[in-house]
């Protein structure tokens, strides 16, 4: 806003400064104002001395697009997965959540195999293996004394290490640990839902690099699986196009995720380089179906004056005319033109606070004349 109006002081300075002086032609004293109705006059000089800038008019490429909200997480492109050690039910830790870090072998959740249909199968495991143990060493004491044949205590033996095979003691403790130290980008289980044994319940990112968790709102579930790219702008810096950057989407929870909520999916896009914090919020425009012959301007050509949007054709040598839209999707980097402009038009792409500021110049304050 402070840039905006410095350039209207700038401006204004530079296209009244010509009243000051005697001019042979009153239209060359009115340089940067109105001559006729619906035209603003900007000499070339001004214009090029504050970026003003055109391009022609031209049908393209378009992707369709959904605004979102989204947050940037810490994570990398090598990802590793928290495993069920046994058939349970999901009790996550304190502080376990999407964006919390953790360390190599942590406790990520427990899994309670109690209660659950067919009971705990590491339990009976266990019991299979004292049984067996308590076995061995009987048939051993008979077996120093004569009172039992090798063939016995060969199978004795044998037993017990088919029970310690069926029983795993990390199984036992129903410990999901991590196995790198990292941050966690998702939860792929919610708490009190039951998982089998080797089912994924978290994932960890170690690498270096962003994830952007971005929310999807569920209406448009449907058109989820085309949204493989998203344009972010992040407050304070200059958006950017997520496969500019070599990044890429990495999934979605399809709602699973336990930090989702009803109305929205969480999508999750992986960003290569060292990003914004963890936790910054920024507004996203998730890209699907592309669509040809669609006219679009720059978002920095576009003007939003009292709900309505305008953009600034060049009409002829130093001459520029305000166009009212219709405006369609935006992407973040460009709006898509519903009505309004035709192809071929000389449209300002860069500068247009200059163009609006000369406009707004053109009425003379109270007292002033061009009578010289």
């Amino acid at each position: 806003m402070n840039r905006v109006f410095n350039i209207f002081l700038v401006v204004s300075a530079v296209l009244l400064a010509g009243c000051k002086h005697e001019h042979p032609h009153a239209e060359d004293a009115e340089a940067g104002h109105k001559h006729e109705a619906g035209v603003i006059v900007l000499h070339d000089e001004v214009a090029g001395r504050f970026g003003v800038a055109t391009d022609t008019l031209r049908p393209g490429a378009f992707h369709s697009t959904v605004r979102a909200a989204g947050r940037v997480m810490q994570a990398g492109a090598d990802d590793a997965v928290v495993s069920a050690p046994t058939a349970g039910i999901v009790h996550f830790g304190r502080g376990i959540n999407a964006g919390a870090e953790v360390g190599k072998n942590a406790t990520v959740a427990t899994i309670d195999a109690r209660g659950t249909t067919g009971g705990d199968a590491n339990r009976a495991a266990l019991a299979a293996v004292e049984s067996a143990t308590i076995e061995l060493e009987r048939v051993e004491g008979l077996y120093r004394e004569r009172l039992a044949t090798q063939s016995e205590l060969y199978a004795a033996q044998s037993a017990l290490a088919q029970a310690q095979a069926a029983y795993s003691p990390t199984a036992a403790s129903g410990q999901a640990k991590a196995p790198v130290s990292g941050t966690i980008t998702s939860l792929l289980a919610k708490e009190g839902q039951y998982v089998g044994v080797g089912e994924p319940i978290a994932s960890i990112g170690k690498g270096s690099g962003s994830v952007l968790r971005i929310e999807l709102p569920r209406r448009h579930y449907r058109e989820a699986p085309s949204f493989t790219d998203a344009t972010v702008d992040i407050p304070g810096s200059e958006p950017y196009r997520v496969s500019a950057l070599g990044g890429r989407r990495t999934g979605s929870s399809a709602g699973t995720d336990a930090g989702a909520t009803g109305a929205y999916i969480p999508l999750y896009f992986s960003v290569p380089g060292n990003g914004a914090p963890v936790g910054t919020p920024f507004t996203a425009y998730l890209i699907g179906t592309e669509r040809e012959g669609v006219l679009s301007v720059p978002v920095e050509a576009v003007s939003e004056q009292q709900g309505a949007y305008y953009v600034y054709e060049r009409h002829g040598a130093e001459h520029y005319i305000k166009r009212r839209i219709e405006a369609g999707d935006s992407d973040g980097q460009r709006l898509e033109v519903k009505a309004g402009l035709e192809p071929g038009m000389e449209i300002v792409v860069a500068g247009m606070p200059a163009v609006r500021l000369a406009e707004t110049s053109a009425v003379a304050p109270q007292g002033h004349s061009h009578n010289h």
